[in-house]
């Protein structure tokens, strides 16, 4: 069980919505603060309802529109459809014309994850997953009796529990995910989980095919777990926030600094995932917010990510309060930004950067060098605000932001920082060349635009 001062779990983005029951068993064919200014008035959700749609568009015009009711999770394309994950169903639209390709009527709370050109959607709160090819919606395999649903690129791990309380006997289950056979099953206790955190990977999308996965098998240990047998390797002790694999190094992170500390310290500590052999143990930072808080974050809760990097290369703050790049392998420095600033976003090329981790203006740095490509005014809403979001794709950087008390969203070139766009409404997903936008619609909900760039 996670301590409580850990931050909410996010599930493949933030809300997630429930499988319909009656689905079938399986079948195969996460020094003091500086003077600040006082803290400005927030945009909220309630302030922006009903004017956004009023707000000058700039930028091209939408592709297509279609309605939707409510999303609570991030859109994206796979092949040439892009998922539209829907209150009350998962739908797919073809890319160019809008025009539905599939509908999936989930009347319970739902997550989506995207496995290669697969879509695999589980209840949150325990009960069936489905797997759908993403080109035609068909169901590929079923399962049911899940908890704790976490995809990577070559498996679906859940676990299964028989009895409640501490008397329930319960095993880790890994699945391949094309066709549902089992890969493996180790006997745990009920708090037991696959690691869906992950060093530069972004939800929806599922983390990319590794030797090994990170599993808490008990409260207070994460286990290095061979993906394809289940095999137990290297250990570390759970240190509250995040356990993850990176290259071949199993990785614990503790963002809560020490007593006493106020330098808003992240301890990790580094084993070799395979023999256990000590790696790199040490410090990195996490900014602060405006208000002077540490933001204990290495990545916005907003943008689909839990940590920034690629590879064993993690993305953070140094003591001096500038961005850097880090080695989790040797403790290396790769480089340190030239100016202060909090990482929010980035892809493997890519860091976005603000003044503050919810507040000021944007910089996008090379992610190879650290050089500043480009910076951008103050987008004008605070990163606290349920309206901000995020998110680098290989051509685009996207943020919230507001227009006269209006929410908007900017779009910009990633290789330029031109502003391409600004629209009226709020980020519902984004691709390498297109980015979605919703407004608000009334009772009968919302419409979806397609921008393309």
């Amino acid at each position: 069980m996670s301590p409580s001062h850990r931050p909410t779990r996010r599930s493949l983005a933030g809300a997630a919505l429930g499988l319909a029951v009656g689905l079938t068993a399986c079948t195969g064919p996460r020094a003091e603060p500086p003077e600040r200014p006082a803290p400005r008035v927030e945009v909220t959700q309630e302030s922006l309802r009903g004017g956004e749609t009023h707000a000058e568009r700039e930028g091209p015009a939408p592709t297509w529109s279609v309605r939707a009711d409510r999303l609570d999770q991030p859109m994206t394309q796979v092949g040439q459809v892009i998922v539209v994950p829907d209150r009350r169903e998962l739908r797919a639209v073809d890319r160019h014309t809008g025009h539905d390709r599939w509908r999936r009527p989930f009347p319970m709370s739902y997550q989506y994850a995207v496995a290669g050109a697969l879509i695999v959607v589980s209840a949150r709160n325990g009960g069936p997953l489905e797997v759908l090819d993403a080109a035609t919606g068909a169901t590929r395999w079923r399962a049911t009796d899940t908890e704790d649903v976490v995809v990577h690129q070559q498996a679906v791990h859940h676990r299964q529990c028989v009895g409640t309380g501490r008397s329930a006997k319960c095993v880790l289950i890994a699945r391949d995910v094309g066709d549902g056979r089992q890969l493996w099953k180790l006997s745990t206790d009920r708090h037991a989980r696959v690691s869906d955190e992950a060093l530069g990977n972004r939800n929806p999308h599922a983390t990319p095919a590794r030797r090994y996965v990170a599993a808490r098998l008990n409260v207070g240990t994460y286990t290095a777990v061979v993906s394809t047998t289940g095999r137990s390797g290297a250990e570390l002790p759970s240190r509250a926030w995040y356990g993850f694999v990176a290259g071949d190094l199993l990785v614990s992170t503790d963002h809560d600094p020490p007593r006493g500390d106020s330098q808003c310290t992240v301890s990790i500590a580094t084993v070799d995932a395979a023999t256990g052999a000590k790696g790199w143990s040490g410090a990195v930072f996490s900014g602060r917010r405006e208000n002077g808080e540490c933001a204990k974050r290495l990545a916005h809760h907003r943008s689909g990510l839990f940590l920034i990097g690629s590879g064993t290369r993690l993305v953070a703050v140094s003591a001096a309060g500038r961005p850097q790049l880090i080695d989790l392998r040797t403790g290396k420095v790769q480089w340190q930004g030239a100016a202060a600033g909090v990482p929010i976003d980035g892809d493997a090329r890519s860091v976005l950067v603000r003044r503050t981790a919810d507040a000021g203006e944007l910089a996008l740095l090379d992610m190879t060098t650290g050089a500043t490509r480009w910076s951008a005014p103050d987008p004008g809403m605070s990163g606290t605000s349920a309206n901000w979001p995020s998110t680098v794709t290989g051509r685009l950087a996207v943020v919230g932001g507001a227009t006269d008390g209006r929410a908007a969203v900017l779009v910009y070139d990633v290789s330029t920082g031109r502003e391409l766009g600004r629209y009226p409404g709020s980020l519902a997903g984004a691709g390498d060349d297109w980015v979605a936008v919703r407004t608000t619609g009334g009772p009968d909900g919302g419409t979806l635009d397609l921008h393309v760039f």
